[in-house]
């Protein structure tokens, strides 16, 4: 039950208390001054009684005005002229706000000094025990209060009525109309017990926990910082809890001496009935002590347990956020960074305490292009997606996924970037596309190569028997010559003298490249039979470069012996089960097409050179094959291992030599060959074998 309290007595005592206090210390001459204000009508922790202010909250400013020797002027007044005031400067601090997200955009506030909770009121005997039996009722809440929101989102079958203020909702309730009102716990109680009203009752667990802190203008951040320091202060010292028992604990108890005294000035009545009526008061009383205590008991227990619950849910939220495999960047509305976790740290090798309230394009210029889209992320509250950027990380390629997700909850201004590393899946997802690409046209050159055979070898036999029976020094040719009115002489000067022999030769030497080709294609198109072994691949670059070396086809083009090699061979390299000549037939293609691509880049500084590597990747020999040529782009690179493409100029090249490479290493060894290029840098060929060290 809620009994009333009488506070007059207390108020004259508490009055001649500040008058000594002032008389006794008002002469410190250098106590800073410090203008506080709050609400006139806020019982019971901010209020005027008898037009002098109280409450729980001016209690707590005094005191930490005490501890830290401010002189601290106090002033109530109605709510909204309280902030106003605190707006446009004309007070220092508020003695008790709430704490919202919104709020912070015009002032900062201090530490909790204490925690708000909401609460079920009503009538004594009612079977409403819990939030769960408030479906279907008329349940009272002031109007405009986060209780007016919380009813109407979470009971859509009750009747919400709203009142002018929560004095009026309990006095409407305790006159038994409505059922129920969901009011602040702490104010109401005190506020029944001033109004007497006494078959009032709360019903289950308290609910709605909010922050009351001190609040100072933006950017008051001395203030604010002594103002904290004066709560911890007073806290450790002692004088908090006795501020807090005294309003909220057993008041009560405290509050009976104050009626023996105030029913002794008052009213002078038989010594016996005023015994009769302190017993029956002790015993009420002490009951409703009991009461209260408990409910204070399980109020700073749920309080317990819902900080411990925030304390964990942070701490899931941060661990979910660094086990994360992608890289996650948080940043405000100005793209200053507020969170950053591990995976970042560990791409962009700094730490997180390093980068915080720094600009993003500072920390990471790699992403000074995303600026753009985080801001139509902001402006529209839809994700933005870049897919398959591009970037070069030191001669490496990285392909990276961004998504921009923007922050929509009211309060909260700014853009989660999520980067993604896809290199891998790029690779692999390409190294398929190439496999069924080689093997589907690997099957056309296979029956190309069979058609064009067949006419092939007419044309080269139709040559060499044209260029036989055309020759002289055979018998048969005299005699027909004969039998035709001329000689074998003159046939031979007539093709002499129009060219026809240099025809014939040239139809013959375009029908043994013709056939070379068609030889090309078949090689291309099915496995090898040679005999494999274990071979050693960096002593096959060796015999290879040494090779190309002595080419006399190369030296007609270029200087080999111009281009730097640069060998970086791992030690201890394992030999690889392989057919020698076929890898060998691969590195002097890509050499070649590496010394030929070097003739095209003019050089600075810089000569042409080539860096050839060998060295273990697990269970496979990396060898990659890099010049510092003219590169190439995606739309070459993509192309580059397909039959027949080339960027070379007609009679200069088939196309087939990086194909049929591709094929030796994919189909015949069962490794990968990839490519990887920097316009106008470097070009990189990368050949991955497997060990099979069984056989080796």
């Amino acid at each position: 039950m809620i009994a009333g309290k009488g506070a007059g007595v207390r108020t004259f005592f508490l009055s001649l208390l500040y008058l000594a206090v002032f008389l006794l210390f008002g002469q410190v001459a250098n106590a800073e001054s410090i203008l506080a204000e709050g609400d006139n009508n806020y019982p019971p922790y901010e209020y005027l009684e008898d037009g002098v202010p109280t409450g729980f909250n001016v209690d707590i400013i005094r005191a930490v005005g005490e501890v830290l020797g401010l002189d601290i002027g106090i002033n109530l007044r109605p709510w909204s002229e309280v902030v106003e005031n605190l707006e446009k400067g004309a007070s220092d601090v508020v003695i008790g706000m709430y704490f919202t997200p919104a709020r912070t955009e015009f002032f900062d506030f201090s530490i909790p000094h204490n925690i708000i909770s909401h609460t079920i009121f009503v009538r004594s005997g009612s079977y409403i025990k819990r939030l769960e039996d408030l479906h279907d009722k008329e349940i009272l809440v002031q109007r405009s209060d986060i209780m007016h929101e919380y009813a109407l989102e979470h009971y859509p079958n009750a009747t919400i009525v709203p009142v002018a203020d929560q004095g009026l909702a309990l006095k409407l309730l305790s006159s038994g109309k409505h059922d129920a009102a969901l009011l602040g716990k702490m104010q109401n109680l005190f506020r029944a017990d001033e109004q007497n009203i006494d078959n009032l009752d709360t019903a289950g667990a308290d609910f709605a926990f909010g922050k009351y802190c001190f609040a100072v203008r933006k950017g008051d951040a001395e203030l604010l910082g002594r103002l904290n320091e004066g709560l911890n202060l007073i806290k450790r010292s002692g004088k908090y809890d006795e501020i807090y028992e005294k309003w909220f604990g057993v008041y009560e108890r405290e509050s009976l001496y104050d009626k023996i005294i105030h029913y002794g000035f008052l009213v002078l009545t038989p010594l016996l009935i005023f015994l009769v009526l302190s017993m029956l008061w002790v015993g009420l009383l002490r009951h409703k002590v009991r009461k209260k205590t408990e409910l204070l008991r399980t109020e700073l227990q749920e309080r317990l347990r819902i900080e411990k619950n925030l304390q964990e849910v942070q701490l899931y939220l941060s661990s979910i956020i660094n086990s994360m495999p992608s890289v996650i960047v948080g940043v405000d509305k100005e793209c200053r960074i507020n969170q950053w976790n591990l995976e970042a740290e560990k791409v962009y090798g700094l730490q997180r305490d390093d980068v915080l309230e720094k600009a993003l394009v500072e920390i990471v210029p790699s992403l000074s292009g995303e600026l753009e889209r985080v801001r139509i992320a902001l402006k529209t509250g839809v994700k933005v997606v870049d897919l398959q950027v591009r970037r070069y990380v030191g001669k490496r390629v990285r392909y990276e996924n961004v998504t921009i997700y923007p922050l929509n909850e009211p309060g909260v201004e700014g853009a989660v970037i999520r980067i993604d590393d896809i290199t891998d899946r790029m690779n692999f997802e390409q190294m398929v596309m190439q496999n069924e690409k080689m093997l589907s046209v690997g099957g056309l050159a296979a029956g190309m190569a069979h058609e064009i055979n067949n006419p092939l070898a007419i044309i080269l036999g139709n040559v060499q028997n044209i260029t036989r029976q055309t020759s002289k020094g055979l018998k048969k040719n005299d005699l027909v010559a004969q039998e035709c009115g001329t000689t074998i002489e003159t046939i031979h000067n007539y093709m002499e003298k129009r060219g026809v022999s240099h025809k014939v030769e040239s139809i013959f030497e375009a029908g043994v490249r013709s056939a070379k080709i068609v030889s090309n294609m078949l090689s291309f198109s099915r496995k090898s039979d040679k005999v494999k072994g274990c071979h050693s691949l960096p002593a096959l670059l060796d015999i290879t470069v040494d090779l190309v070396s002595s080419s006399y086809s190369l030296k007609e083009k270029y200087d080999f012996k111009q281009i730097e090699i640069v060998r970086e061979f791992e030690n201890d390299i394992p030999d690889v089960w392989c057919e020698s000549n076929e890898i060998q037939q691969v590195f002097l293609n890509l050499i070649r097409n590496g010394a030929e691509a070097i003739q095209g880049k003019e050089y600075e500084g810089e000569g042409p050179r080539m860096i050839l590597r060998v060295r273990r990747s697990g269970d496979l020999v990396r060898v990659e094959i890099e010049d510092n040529g003219p590169g190439m782009d995606d739309s070459v690179s993509n192309r580059i291992f397909e039959p027949f493409y080339t960027t070379k100029e007609v009679g200069k090249g088939t196309g087939l030599g990086l194909s049929v490479s591709y094929f030796i290493v994919a189909e015949h060894h069962g490794g990968t060959m990839k490519v990887d290029s920097m316009p106008g840098e470097w070009t990189r060929f990368i050949i991955q074998l497997p060990i099979e060290e069984i056989k080796c």
